[in-house]
């Protein structure tokens, strides 16, 4: 079994150090002893989805985006077919306005139903998720997008999940801040492979604990504020 992971548009988006994410799975995919092959593409590259099990976009600015937009719709056809046919897609930060059918005044690319108007007041919080799939997901978020009729909610009414799409306006390594969430894509990418797979128990005690640690604070601090 090899995995073959997509890190695409590295040099343009990664603004909050998504590509974070890659470097967690090939901690957990070296501890398994999982044989794994990434590439690292751009707008200067030919893409062949076909070849990738997992595709990871990270955040950027709205021009980087525009410009990386401007790529991806020369690969629609082969991207909606990569989506529905079940290849993985990790999508954060504002990278996610991309997949829908319009991006501000721009065609994007109609992978989903919803769309992006571009908002007045700017979205520059932290954020704990609650949602279907793991423990709630906490992290940062900062973007100007104002996203309309969204029919596929990831995190209670934000993000995207569809198949093994997932989407989140949640910005960075969001595998790394979130544990519970890690070991479940991660199961579940490498059972797509492998499905007789045997996992040993992955190395997260730091992580869990700084998780727990944060979710308590958070709790505390609301608990605190309101009581005052």
């Amino acid at each position: 079994m090899k995995i073959n992971i997509l890190c695409l548009y590295y040099d343009l988006m990664d603004l909050y150090g998504d590509t974070g994410n890659v470097r967690v799975l090939k901690y957990h995919l070296d501890d398994l002893g999982i044989k794994y092959n990434i590439n690292y593409l751009s707008i200067d590259d030919k893409l062949s989805l076909k070849d990738y099990d997992l595709v990871l976009i990270g955040a950027s600015t709205e021009e980087n985006r525009d410009i990386c937009l401007n790529h991806l719709l020369k690969y629609k056809k082969d991207i909606n077919n990569a989506i529905d046919s079940n290849k993985f897609f990790l999508v954060t930060g504002n990278a996610l306005g991309m997949f829908g059918k319009k991006l501000y005044d721009k065609d994007a690319l109609g992978t989903f139903n919803f769309s992006v108007n571009k908002s007045e007041e700017r979205v520059s919080k932290e954020v704990i998720l609650e949602n279907k799939i793991c423990k709630p997901i906490y992290g940062f978020m900062n973007h100007s997008d104002e996203v309309v009729s969204n029919d596929n909610p990831l995190f209670e009414d934000e993000g995207v999940l569809y198949k093994n799409f997932y989407g989140t306006y949640v910005l960075g390594p969001i595998l790394s801040r979130n544990p519970d969430f890690l070991e479940y894509f991660l199961k579940k990418l490498v059972l797509s492979k492998d499905k007789k797979f045997k996992f040993k128990k992955l190395n997260l005690s730091l992580e869990k604990k700084a998780y727990d640690e944060f979710i308590e604070f958070k709790k505390t601090k609301i608990f605190n504020s309101r009581k005052a």
